[in-house]
């Protein structure tokens, strides 16, 4: 059996399980709702922790991060904390990576985990695989992990290829905690060149949420790497100036299925909304359980809204995520079609719930996220960040077009379908 075939029968097998399970998802929302559910103590529930922290700031292209990172690098004196789902070697990405080895080199301890995804990397529009970062990072002296290597010996666990770490963060001197979409890589940065994708990393200083991420990064590096560390050698400051301006800040890590938190914070969405329903990013990998709470959301008089991407950088995707948009239309929801005009991909991970609770993070509202990556999200229940994010999107509006039935129509072929299936698992 080729590759493409395996993958097909694992995905088949895995859409079959959520057919049986989706029938319980409307159920499970209305008896929450009957029993008059409270949004905190839901989430207290589902041990999704939450911390007082400052109000975020956003950076919202791949590009304006990217000069952000090189900020950080050069203020850091005692640690640099990385997590990135995709690290590759590129002209784009080389500052940052020099960046790093030069704080190493000063004696600022520098620590980097990425996917072994990145290995998967290809030129946009192009077959041509890019090289993933591991041996220029050991080139260059900086200490560097692997996360689930895709090595010859996991193809006897195909199941387990699919365990990926999506989440991505940086931790700088116990004081600096962002969390986002964007990758060290060549298309969440630099393509189109100036610009990156269209994404997002929120940047807080929150002393709670920081000391749970170095707990994380570091239990995923002791598992990959023979240099094992410890949190405590990893100093957080311990409080807030009392002039800033705060709020509280929920921290969701998923881990399917020990620590399976993304399907709470999808109920969470849909329980929420009275009004309105934003979901912004880049695919639509649509289920019928992720369907059923859309479909909640709308019994219920909630106006819901997709925004999906115009350009991406490989045309299978495109294919396989424009396969479901018909769904969504037949469902009620809104689907709107965002086209940069500089030709950038909508990367970004964006949810909104009646302008007050947020999320934010890795996550997509699709199974992959809901089940065997690894993801990081930051949520807030607070009409100050709810009317920011709310201000962002009517800015993305600006350049979308409502999807019409007749052109989702047109999306739905045999190869669509095909990819579809495949990006359930892999997407």
């Amino acid at each position: 059996m080729n590759s493409k075939r395996t993958l097909l029968f694992i995905a088949t097998i895995f859409l079959f399980s959520l057919l049986i399970l989706s029938c319980s998802t409307t159920a499970r929302l209305e008896k929450l709702a009957s029993e008059s559910w409270d949004f905190t103590e839901f989430m207290d529930q589902h041990e999704i922790p939450s911390f007082s922290s400052t109000l975020p700031v956003y950076y919202n292209t791949g590009a304006e991060w990217n000069a952000r990172t090189l900020e950080l690098i050069e203020q850091a004196q005692d640690y640099i904390l990385v997590c990135t789902f995709l690290g590759v070697e590129h002209i784009s990405t080389e500052p940052v990576w020099q960046a790093l080895a030069k704080k190493a080199a000063e004696g600022v301890r520098v620590y980097i985990l990425i996917d072994s995804s990145s290995n998967f990397q290809l030129i946009p529009f192009t077959d041509e695989f890019i090289q993933a970062a591991y041996m220029r990072l050991r080139e260059l002296g900086l200490e560097v992990a692997e996360y689930n290597s895709l090595s010859l010996s996991n193809l006897f666990f195909p199941v387990h290829l699919f365990d990926r770490n999506h989440q991505k963060y940086w931790v700088v001197d116990g004081e600096i905690l962002a969390v986002g979409g964007i990758n060290i890589n060549h298309t969440s940065i630099a393509w189109p060149p100036g610009i990156g994708n269209i994404d997002s990393m929120a940047e807080v200083f929150s002393p709670g949420a920081l000391q749970a991420v170095v707990n994380i990064f570091v239990d995923i590096w002791n598992n990959y790497s023979p240099n094992h560390l410890k949190a405590t050698d990893f100093e957080v400051k311990d409080s807030i100036p009392l002039t800033a301006d705060t709020t509280e800040l929920w921290l969701l890590d998923h881990y399917w299925p020990t620590q399976s938190k993304v399907s709470a914070m999808f109920d969470a969405l849909s329980l929420y909304a009275q009004d309105e329903l934003w979901l912004i990013q880049g695919y639509t990998y649509i289920t019928p359980a992720l369907l059923d709470r859309l479909k909640y959301a709308i019994e219920r008089g909630v106006t819901v809204n997709v925004m999906l991407s115009e350009y991406s950088t490989q045309a299978k995707y495109e294919i396989a995520s424009r396969y479901g948009i018909l769904d969504l239309i037949d469902a009620g929801v809104n689907v709107y079609m965002y086209t940069s005009p500089e030709g950038a991909f909508l990367h970004l991970k964006l949810m909104v719930s009646d302008g007050k609770l947020v999320t934010i993070g890795s996550a997509n509202y699709n199974f992959r996220s809901q089940t065997l990556s690894r993801e990081l999200n930051f949520i807030f229940e607070d009409e100050r960040i709810g009317s920011t994010a709310l201000d962002y999107i009517e800015e993305l509006l600006q350049h979308c077009r409502l999807v019409t039935r007749e052109e989702a129509e047109s999306y739905r072929s045999f190869k669509s379908w095909f990819f579809n299936v495949l990006m359930q698992v892999w997407g």
